[in-house]
C-alpha cells in the first residue's frame, strides 16, 4: 500500500467522484481486514468465540444443578 488519503489520490488522478477512486485504486489486504474487525468487535463489546463459548458451556452446566420440577436434580 503506498498510504495515501483517498482524497489525496482523487485529486491527482482529476476524479469528480471518490467513489471511482476508492473502487479502482483500493485494495485492502485480508490481515488488515481481520485487524478491523478484530477493532471493530472490541469497541462494539464483543468477544472472543472461545469466550463465548465458554460462557454457554458454563450455563449448561449450571442449568443441569438445578433441580426440576419434581424436587430432584435434573440429568445433564
Amino acid at each position: 500500500m503506498l498510504d495515501v488519503h483517498p482524497r489525496i489520490a482523487m485529486q491527482i488522478l482529476r476524479h469528480s467522484e471518490i467513489a471511482v477512486t476508492m473502487e479502482v485504486y483500493t485494495h485492502v489486504p485480508s490481515a488488515d481486514t481481520r485487524r478491523a474487525l478484530r477493532k471493530l468487535g472490541k469497541a462494539l463489546g464483543g468477544g472472543s468465540k472461545q469466550k463465548k463459548e465458554k460462557k454457554g458451556k458454563r450455563k449448561q452446566q449450571e442449568g443441569a444443578e438445578e433441580p426440576s420440577a419434581e424436587g430432584g436434580r435434573r440429568e445433564p
